[in-house]
C-alpha cells in the first residue's frame, strides 16, 4: 500500500478534521493552496504535471465520493514548516497549486465502484479505507481512467 514507485496518477484525500472533508476540500481548490504535511505517504510522487484525482473521506457531504480531477501545476516549498488550521498537530512541509480544477457532474461512490479499482487489492476491498489514509495515495492510469470515464 505504501511502497514508493513512482506514478504518474494520485488521489488527494479530504477528510474530516475541525470541519467536513467536503468544506476543507473547497476552501482549499478556492484557494488554490492544498497543504502535504511532514509525514504524508507518497511525497515522492507529488510533482509538477502530475495527475490528480480528490476523493472526500470522512462521514458528511459527499463523503466516500470522488469529485473532481486536475493536475499539478507548481510546487510551492515554504522556508519553514507551518501548521494546518482544519488538520490540528499536522506540520505543512511544502503546498500544491492545481492547473483548472474539473468538477465530477456525477461524483462517483467508492463502494458502487470498489470491483473496479485496481489499487486496492481485491481481497482487503472490505477495509478500502486503508488504502484512502494519509492524505495521498498512488494508483495506476487504469483506475484514473475508470474513475474520469464514470463521472460524466
Amino acid at each position: 500500500m505504501r511502497d514508493f514507485i513512482e506514478s504518474n496518477y494520485l488521489i488527494f484525500i479530504s477528510s474530516d478534521g475541525r470541519r467536513e472533508g467536503y468544506e476543507i476540500f473547497k476552501e482549499r481548490i478556492n484557494n488554490n493552496l492544498w497543504p502535504i504535511y511532514k509525514k504524508t505517504p507518497q511525497l515522492i510522487n507529488i510533482e509538477k504535471d502530475k495527475k490528480i484525482l480528490f476523493y472526500i473521506a470522512g462521514t458528511n457531504t459527499l463523503c466516500q465520493n470522488f469529485v473532481a480531477s486536475t493536475s499539478i501545476k507548481e510546487i510551492i516549498d515554504l522556508k519553514s514548516t507551518s501548521s494546518d488550521p482544519n488538520q490540528e498537530f499536522r506540520q505543512v512541509l511544502f503546498n500544491v497549486r492545481f492547473n483548472e480544477i474539473n468538477y465530477f457532474q456525477k461524483p462517483v461512490n467508492i463502494k458502487n465502484h470498489i470491483n473496479n479499482l485496481s489499487f486496492i487489492e481485491e481481497e482487503k476491498r472490505k477495509y478500502y479505507g486503508l488504502y484512502l489514509q494519509g492524505g495521498v495515495c498512488k494508483i495506476n492510469e487504469q483506475t484514473y481512467e475508470y474513475i474520469i470515464n464514470k463521472s460524466s
